[in-house]
């Protein structure tokens, strides 16, 4: 009985590590960049992390899997911050969406989700949607001391991932 019940939970709540759609408190940064690389180019470099310290000046440096319920521990630069944090990768689409969540202290407090999703175009080039979702009764604070900061990290993270892949 008690199996049954937590199985009908995880259908009507999704599984642990499908990507949340936003809800009442969620903030939404989200910056699309059209590149003209190959798509699996371009899926190749988000999912190549010890790769990142040559491109990324967000994300400074990464390690861990890509699977989904694998931990990636990044270096990220926050304004004038370097801090560590620690992500869980959730089920995504391989070669179209990847995405990971929060994991760290923070997470007990604010939930923090980010999806890179690649779209080809008709012409062949690639539309880059790099989305950041917020969530919970603390999200307005994050947003507000930390926002400008996050929504700047992912125009600089997009901008040189157009150049890396394009060269």
């Amino acid at each position: 009985m008690l199996a049954a019940g937590l199985v009908l939970a995880m259908l009507v709540s999704g599984a642990p590590l499908d990507p949340r759609e936003p809800g009442e408190h969620s903030v939404v940064y989200r910056v699309d960049t059209v590149i003209s690389a190959p798509q699996e180019r371009i899926y190749g470099l988000l999912t190549d992390f010890p790769g990142y310290a040559s491109w990324n000046p967000w994300v400074t440096r990464a390690e861990g899997g890509t699977s989904p319920g694998d931990e990636v521990k990044v270096d990220v630069i926050l304004g004038s911050t370097k801090m560590a944090a620690k992500h869980t990768v959730l089920n995504g689409v391989p070669g179209r969406r990847f995405c990971w969540k929060d994991a760290g202290w923070n997470a007990w407090f604010v939930y923090g989700q980010r999806c890179r999703t690649l779209t080809t175009q008709p012409d062949g080039t690639v539309l880059v949607s790099n989305e950041l979702l917020i969530d919970g009764i603390l999200s307005g604070g994050a947003d507000h001391f930390m926002g400008k900061a996050m929504r700047d990290g992912m125009q600089a993270e997009n901008a040189a991932l157009k150049r890396i892949a394009e060269s």
